[in-house]
């Protein structure tokens, strides 16, 4: 996708909730649960494995945060953290996003499995 016409490579001012030098979040569109919210790099690179030592850096310093900003704000009950890395892993939009779920009791019936709930089947073991 040419960053162009990509939706995270110019975000708007009023979209970025949180950034660092390499990297900003923004509130997922269509959020899981209340605060959910994305950490993108501000290089258009497709894939988690594109990025360089410093993004990777940053991209966990912004988690962090993102993590103090959610706590305040939400006081979630834990979080599901996440990259969804090509077609076949469901990534939409072809530029890197981390997404950083808060997540609450009672908010499913069982959350045992968390992330291995992408497949659904595998998500109780």
């Amino acid at each position: 996708m040419d960053s162009v016409i990509c939706p995270f490579c110019n975000p708007e001012k009023n979209e970025v909730t949180l950034e660092n030098e390499y990297v900003y979040a923004r509130y997922d569109k269509y959020p899981v649960s209340p605060g959910h919210l994305l950490i993108i790099p501000k290089r258009h690179i497709r894939s988690v494995f594109e990025a360089d030592y410093q993004e990777i850096e940053n991209l966990y310093d912004l988690v962090c945060k993102a993590k103090e900003f959610l706590d305040g704000k939400y006081a979630p009950d834990g979080y599901n953290i996440g990259i969804n890395d090509g077609n076949a892993a469901g990534q939409t939009i072809m530029h890197l996003h981390i997404h950083v779920i808060p997540r609450y009791f009672g908010d499913m019936d069982n959350p045992k499995g968390g992330v291995r709930g992408v497949i659904p089947d595998k998500q109780k073991y």
